[in-house]
């Protein structure tokens, strides 16, 4: 690879995990702001699990024992999921929809619209972290 090829991976690389992290954290601000009693639940828990000094390092038990904070993180990303499509490749022919589709064939799937399918969610338009919290 030239110079150029290479500082250009570097750069997508770079700007894809930064922007995509940035998006992300717009978007738990977003919603933490939009819902007082979820950004109150929150704060309850890193008091709880983190308690009040704030120079320590957050463990690994830590994070596991932040299990509101994993659900508040993955109701945002359905809500506003920061990949856009989702793809698949089939290894095999099939008939899909009436369509016959051959080994190969690249599908990409809209990430929002599955996030929010009234089939897989209850209440899908709904911000409800609750729905991945405890679950068993």
């Amino acid at each position: 690879m030239t110079d150029k090829e290479i500082f250009s991976n570097i750069l997508e690389a770079m700007v894809g995990g930064t922007d995509s992290t940035a998006n992300f954290i717009c978007f738990v601000a977003y919603y933490l702001g939009h819902y007082p009693e979820v950004k109150q639940r929150l704060i309850q828990e890193f008091d709880r699990v983190l308690g009040n000094d704030l120079t320590r390092p957050i463990t690994n038990k830590d994070l596991d024992e932040l299990e509101y904070c994993d659900a508040v993180t993955k109701e945002v990303y359905r809500h506003s999921p920061i990949a856009f499509f989702i793809g698949r490749v089939n290894a095999q022919n099939d008939n899909i929809g009436g369509y016959d589709w051959p080994e190969g064939t690249t599908f990409q799937m809209l990430a929002s619209a599955l996030m929010k399918h009234k089939d897989y969610w209850t209440e899908p338009e709904k911000f409800d972290p609750d729905r991945f919290y405890r679950i068993e």
